[in-house]
């Protein structure tokens, strides 16, 4: 089994109404966007190399990831219970992790199927909803139910 970290960040807001929070997800101590980012490495470098013709006079834009943590996700959402919101691309039993760098967080969406039972949870089937990327390298990553609830609850403060 892989261990979780939830960690929650704000921002200073200038004003009470404007302070972001975010959401950052550590898989066995490793940030998981850095794992989604090696992951897309390869997909990406093709595509890149695909591209070239487009852009003549530099490389075209590396987009593996290109995703921001997200700042609006619920502990439930996270459990598998019902989704927060199901980005466009996205099937009604896919769960945005990551969204889009540009902060229109369904853009550019990395999704997975969250199931938990008993004894775990589980996230499978990532993808990203714009492109057929391979994520297999990743495997499917499986959680203690005991330590991912008490990491969302120390994220969340319940």
């Amino acid at each position: 089994m892989r261990e979780i970290e939830f960690r929650r960040f704000s921002t200073e807001p200038r004003r009470p109404d404007e302070r972001e929070t975010w959401l950052e997800f550590l898989i066995d101590g490793v940030s998981f966007l850095d794992l989604v980012r090696e992951a897309e490495l390869p997909d990406a470098l093709a595509e890149q190399k695909e591209r070239s013709e487009e852009f003549p006079t530099e490389p075209a834009p590396l987009l593996a990831g290109d995703y921001a943590n997200s700042t609006h996700l619920s502990a439930g959402h996270l459990l598998g219970e019902a989704p927060d919101r199901v980005p466009h691309g996205a099937e009604d039993d896919e769960y945005l992790l990551l969204g889009c760098a540009c902060g229109i967080e369904e853009c550019w969406a990395l999704v997975a199927k969250i199931e938990a039972d008993e004894d775990t949870v589980t996230w499978s089937d990532l993808r990203n909803t714009y492109r057929d990327w391979n994520y297999d390298s990743m495997g499917v990553l499986t959680f203690s139910r005991q330590e991912y609830e008490r990491s969302l609850r120390a994220a969340f403060g319940s």
